[in-house]
């Protein structure tokens, strides 16, 4: 399960959340504005909610900034690496 960290609202956000729901990939939205340490992740990681996203997943945490098909791409070839047991 992947927990995405934003506010309800915020543009990036959005797109993501619309990205993992295409990709069938389970997540949680944390809303930074009724939980703090939600919001301090933000802070540390992107500076500010409508700056980029946070997501975590497998005890990774990945701050995304600049939102984009390339970097949103990016990010699934890595979780899905980690999703595939490697065949050795």
């Amino acid at each position: 399960m992947v927990r995405l960290y934003g506010i309800p609202g915020c543009g990036p956000c959005e797109i993501v959340k619309m990205f993992l729901a295409q990709k069938g990939i389970p997540f949680e939205f944390v809303n930074a504005r009724q939980d703090p340490e939600a919001a301090q992740k933000i802070r540390e990681l992107v500076g500010s909610p409508t700056a980029g996203v946070v997501l975590e997943w497998n005890g990774k945490v990945e701050a995304i900034r600049g939102v984009s098909p390339a970097s949103l791409n990016a990010w699934l070839a890595r979780y899905q690496a980690e999703q595939t047991p490697a065949s050795r």
